[in-house]
């Protein structure tokens, strides 16, 4: 067991009984009770998809925040390094240069500055791989957190066609932990509410130290007046992403691997979306003997803004 909050939670005092997370909660996860005055989230039955955060008008609907344990790294010794999601173009439109971006992150207290594309290329590379010698297994890819938590609470049957891969955010932190030695302190920012959770995973949550969301990284720049026009351009720290790029396209990280998408020559079926993945592991779960396709699945309709944004 461990002391620390569920990535979602329900806040008493915000919450005015609309049962709307319950409504939509996809595995049924938010319990209510006579004897209690509001719904109640259950963290074992919890996929982390967010869809209740998105339905509540109130925002009563809560998650584990990351701002003052990120703070503390960034004011202690240990050197800092900030893992960056491709999908900041998306979420930071308003800003005019991704190298202004860098370099508020900088002016913030991070040491270095990495992009997370890195870690996209070489799993991608790892799933064109496994995909050519499958000889007949399928593989659901495994790098959407709410994905891997709905098939191993749900749908256990289907554990071992998860992809034995880490995602792009862990792979990521191990190359930079090579780089800078087990006492950097690394921080992924990116729009997954559930990567939270997904940290806690590796070596006991220090190989990705703490996670940021964009809404969290905002709140941080507005606390410390951080803007565009104060900040020189700065690039990203070495070894940079090339294809991995489009990771926050549903099919980005097939692209990323160059692996065929054309629906005559494709091995690889890409469904995102609640609909669509529930759907898809159903029909994975029944016919993959006569679908003959490895499937690749995002809850949110890729990895692009993430449940804060009421994406999924």
């Amino acid at each position: 067991m461990n002391d620390r909050k569920p990535i979602f939670y329900i806040n008493d005092n915000k919450c005015r009984n609309s049962y709307s997370c319950v409504r939509v909660c996809p595995v049924n996860a938010i319990e209510v009770r006579a004897q209690k005055d509001h719904p109640t989230i259950i963290p074992d039955r919890c996929i982390g998809c967010g869809l209740c955060f998105i339905a509540c008008s109130p925002r009563a609907v809560e998650f584990r925040d990351s701002k003052e344990q990120v703070k503390k790294l960034l004011a202690s010794d240990r050197k800092t390094v900030a893992l960056v999601a491709p999908s900041i173009a998306s979420e930071f439109d308003d800003i005019t240069d991704y190298r202004k971006f860098v370099s508020m992150l900088r002016a913030l207290g991070f040491d270095y500055v990495h992009e997370n594309s890195f870690g996209v290329d070489l799993i991608a590379a790892e799933y064109a791989d496994l995909f050519s010698k499958a000889e007949g297994k399928y593989y659901i890819t495994a790098n959407c957190p709410a994905i891997v938590k709905l098939i191993e609470k749900y749908h256990p049957e289907l554990v071992p066609n998860l992809a034995p891969f880490v995602s792009p955010m862990i792979a990521t932190a191990m190359v930079v932990k090579k780089i800078y030695g087990e006492e950097a302190a690394t921080i992924y920012i990116g729009p997954c509410i559930d990567n939270k959770d997904e940290a806690f995973l590796y070596r006991e949550g220090k190989l990705v130290d703490e996670i940021l969301t964009f809404l969290e990284l905002r709140e941080l720049f507005e606390e410390f007046d951080i803007q565009e026009r104060m900040v020189k351009m700065s690039e990203f720290d070495p070894p940079y992403g090339h294809w991995g790029a489009l990771y926050p396209l549903p099919a980005g990280i097939i692209q990323a691997g160059g692996i065929k998408r054309d629906m005559v020559s494709s091995s690889v079926i890409t469904a995102s979306g609640k609909e669509e993945v529930f759907e898809a592991i159903n029909d994975f779960s029944k016919y993959i003997d006569t679908i003959h396709h490895h499937f690749n699945l995002f809850f949110c309709h890729g990895c692009l803004l993430g449940p804060r944004n009421g994406e999924s």
